[in-house]
């Protein structure tokens, strides 16, 4: 066998081989891509649908918040006005008595 048979033999070959692996070579980058595709649209999707489901959790608790803010708004009125009924006689008391010393002192 001569060298040019030997260097030819060796060319198919390495030229077959790289047909296979270029042919392998795209059919693997177009299969990586499709999945990565699709991976990213289910991905983009689910975040969608977190957001969403945030979003309503968020504006229920946001009212909730609003509520509980009112109902004790109300509960601490309720609670001054009764503090302030239940001392009034008490502070009258000792206006009248700080008057009464007032009287003697004069």
């Amino acid at each position: 066998m001569s060298f040019l048979e030997m260097f030819s033999l060796l060319a198919s070959g390495i030229t077959i081989f790289g047909l296979i692996v270029g042919v392998f070579s795209v059919y693997n980058g177009r299969t990586t891509r499709r999945e990565i595709g699709g991976l990213i649209r289910e991905t983009q999707a689910e975040t969608q649908r977190l957001i969403r489901e945030t979003h309503a959790d968020t504006q229920t608790l946001i009212r909730a918040t609003h509520d509980l803010i009112a109902r004790e708004a109300e509960a601490t009125r309720q609670l001054i006005r009764e503090t302030h009924e239940a001392t009034r006689p008490i502070l009258q008391g000792i206006t009248e008595i700080l008057g009464r010393i007032e009287e003697r002192v004069r």
